[in-house]
């Protein structure tokens, strides 16, 4: 009886002086989170290895290796909300996120589970990019930033949910790095340009509503229970918000397609133009000089130039853009100059074959024109 009576009044183990044990028995090792550094870090070493600068390179440079562009995106490329998220815009970001995500992961991933941190990291990866995407449209995003706020989302979630399942010292040394890395990233995103707090924001909003859903305890008797349930829920949320929000995102791709065609559209009139008017200066200079004869000065213009430049001028008044297209007042003022480019050359044609001072006048007026447009134009394509 004084045995049993002894053992009876042993002090229960303090859960949290259990929880390496605990946290042990509910997932052995951290195997999601390494594997995630280790991509990140490939899929950089290839971009480094195929040109692309290690310090950072231009941001069109990133759309071939996955970065998200709505544009791009809304177009049909929806697996860009997901591969930007392994992509990154140079060494210092990609040091800077690899090193939180490992800090912070392997617990979070821990407490989740392998499955279940899999599925809150990549969710709350692709609702930052969704994020990113809803707040800006012109924004080419990159960066698995918004995944790791979405694991310190998680991180808080379960703090939440199994309120006192953590040992007070880890949160404290969690609290010390996590801050560091959540001001650096908000403040860099407010101050600096190319941080995109939108993704931020979308990212910690995703993990921390995916871990108030997937967190389990630890207590080996509860941990599981309606994992189903759990599940289910975590597959709803995904289902309705990342729909709902592409749903919301306006779709660019039309205005990006029709940019992409003017700019080789502007490319073909340009090279035309050159020729065209290095052709109208030599029968200028040889005029000039005595070397051709009006009449064969006016042959030139009107047999061999001009009908080039009313095909260049026809092909770049048949390109197809919106009313309300971001290029819109650049292509107005390019084709404001070919056709008054296209013009000044009739008049001097006209001006050959009737000796009409009023031609004459018009050449200047219209070489003016051209001149007005083409410096409107070159000061935009400066911006």
């Amino acid at each position: 009886m004084a045995i049993m009576e002894s053992d009876a009044q042993q002090p229960q183990a303090d859960p949290q002086q259990q929880f390496p044990q605990r946290l042990n028995a509910a997932t052995p090792r951290a195997v999601v989170t390494p594997a995630l550094l280790a991509i990140n870090i490939g899929v950089f070493l290839v971009m480094a290895a195929l040109g692309i600068r290690v310090l950072g390179g231009r941001p069109d440079e990133y759309l071939r290796f996955g970065a998200n562009f709505a544009p791009l995106t809304t177009g049909g490329e929806w697996w860009r909300l997901l591969t930007c998220t392994f992509v990154h815009f140079g060494v210092v970001p990609l040091a800077i996120n690899m090193w939180a995500l490992w800090d912070t992961g392997r617990l979070t991933e821990r407490l989740f589970g392998n499955v279940g941190f899999t599925a809150l990291y990549l969710f709350a990866g692709v609702a930052g990019s969704s994020a990113s995407m809803l707040w800006n449209q012109q924004v080419i995003g990159v960066g698995a930033s918004g995944a790791v706020f979405g694991v310190f989302g998680a991180l808080l979630a379960y703090m939440t949910v199994q309120r006192g399942s953590i040992p007070e010292n880890v949160i404290n040394r969690l609290r010390a790095s996590s801050s560091v890395f959540v001001v650096y990233s908000l403040l860099g995103g407010f101050t600096q340009a190319g941080i995109d707090n939108a993704a931020h924001l979308g990212g910690l909003a995703g993990g921390f509503a995916t871990g108030l859903i997937l967190a389990r305890p630890l207590d080996p008797l509860t941990r599981h229970r309606r994992n189903v349930q759990r599940a289910l829920l975590a597959a709803l949320l995904a289902a309705v918000t990342l729909p709902t929000a592409a749903w919301l995102t306006p779709d660019t791709s039309r205005v990006y397609r029709q940019a992409i065609a003017l700019q080789k559209e502007i490319e073909v009139f340009s090279a035309a133009e050159n020729e065209l008017l290095a052709a109208f200066q030599g029968v200028v200079d040889q005029s000039h000089h005595g070397k051709l004869s009006d009449a064969d000065a006016l042959r030139e213009l009107r047999i061999r130039i001009l009908p080039e430049w009313d095909r260049a001028v026809a092909r770049l008044a048949g390109v197809e853009l919106d009313a309300h297209a971001p290029t819109r007042k650049d292509y107005e003022l390019l084709m404001r100059y070919a056709v008054a480019q296209r013009d000044t050359i009739k008049a001097t044609a006209d001006y050959l074959e009737t000796g009409n001072p009023a031609y004459e006048r018009m050449v200047g007026e219209l070489h003016n024109q051209a001149q007005e447009a083409l410096a409107l134009y070159r000061k935009r394509q400066q911006k």
